[in-house]
């Protein structure tokens, strides 16, 4: 690799934008876009930012498998072990009583005092996100699969009974991919 290109691999682990990297790169910015995909094809840069990004995911501890715990968290948590509300009002329970698994569920934490008293609000991060992004991975939307057809990534042809099929195999494979992670939330849990 020549300095531009070894500088390219630099700049797309930034924010990995192929167009923005060339650009910061040197590259021209009326021809980055083309160049960035260009360079993205190359084998030894491909094989550049990919050693690159599993030296830094072993540095930071930071894997796909992590982050999809996490996503399975916000997913399948319970608010109901966070608060509990009713008539009387909202009861919180003290951060310091939540395990792992209970407090990812937070996004956010404010509270307000005045002389008349104060309000407090807690943030829960998005199901219906968590929930999308987990079934993306898993290939659970037309599209989004490895193959880029239905939900187990290969091509669809639209007849009816295949889909019905495909759909009963997504519903499977999920199953059995929450259950893995409901038991391993359960062994954390356990651990802590």
């Amino acid at each position: 690799m020549n300095p531009r290109q070894r500088r390219f691999v630099e700049e797309y682990l930034v924010d990995l934008n192929a167009t923005q990297a060339a650009r910061r790169a040197g590259y021209r910015h009326r021809s980055a876009a083309q160049q960035g995909c260009t360079l993205l094809r190359n084998r030894k840069i491909a094989a550049a930012i990919a050693k690159a990004q599993a030296k830094r995911a072993a540095r930071t501890r930071v894997s796909a498998d992590r982050v999809i715990t996490e996503l399975a968290k916000v997913a399948f948590g319970d608010p109901r072990r966070l608060l509990s509300w009713g008539p009387g009002g909202v009861v919180l329970r003290e951060s310091d009583e939540l395990t792992e698994a209970e407090a990812a569920l937070v996004s956010e934490v404010a509270e307000t005092r005045t002389a008349t008293g104060g309000t407090r609000k807690v943030k829960l991060h998005c199901k219906m996100t968590a929930l999308t992004a987990l079934a993306r991975h898993l290939g659970l939307f037309a599209g989004s699969g490895p193959g880029g057809g239905g939900p187990g990534g290969g091509q669809t042809d639209g007849g009816g009974d295949n889909d019905n099929q495909s759909a009963d195999d997504a519903r499977e494979r999920l199953a059995r991919r929450i259950a893995g992670l409901a038991a391993r939330l359960r062994q954390d849990d356990a651990a802590q």
